[in-house]
């Protein structure tokens, strides 16, 4: 009587699982052999988050800003980011909230918030805050951190600005 090829091989696993089970050692045989949850080849990396962006601004409500440029920024590369701004004028300077998406050269899109203020000066506004990342597509899907931003911007007509920021943090995806 002869046994298959195929038979021979699930013998020989059977008696690598029930050896395996059968102490507290595992023989010939590792954990994820038999672990019914995908393993992730890629491991996420903390890294530096930083750079400098230029930008232009159009209000395009009262209390509402578009935002867009570009970006240089480490372990991204080139960039384009698009922003929409929300500010709360106050005694002290104007709050600001924002969303914002960069783009890298390869399509993957970073998302991120932003909160800060904004503080009036001789040209125009600086800019502090910190911008957070929640996120994106490609290898950004399950990016976290969070980068100090510091800018200027000055005003171009009633409506319309023109600044640069710059990020300074870690970035782990």
């Amino acid at each position: 009587m002869s046994i298959s090829k195929g038979a021979t091989v699930l013998a020989a696993i059977a008696s690598v699982a029930i050896t395996a089970c059968s102490s507290d050692q595992i023989v010939g045989a590792t954990s994820a052999s038999f672990s019914s949850k995908p393993v992730s080849s890629a491991m996420s990396v903390e890294r530096p988050w930083r750079g400098e962006c230029d930008v232009a601004a159009q209000f395009i409500s009262e209390f509402t800003l578009r935002i867009s440029g570009s970006c240089q920024l480490a372990h991204i590369g080139r960039a384009s980011v698009v922003e929409y701004q929300t500010i709360t004028p106050g005694p002290s300077g104007i709050a600001y909230t924002n969303t914002a998406v960069y783009t890298s050269a390869d399509g993957d899109e970073l998302n991120t918030t932003n909160i800060g203020v904004a503080i009036p000066n001789a040209d125009g506004l600086s800019l502090s805050g910190t911008e957070t990342a929640v996120g994106g597509t490609g290898r950004f899907a399950n990016a976290t951190g969070s980068a100090t931003l510091l800018g200027a911007v000055r005003f171009t007509g009633p409506s319309t600005t023109v600044g640069s920021y710059t990020l300074e943090g870690r970035l782990t995806y």
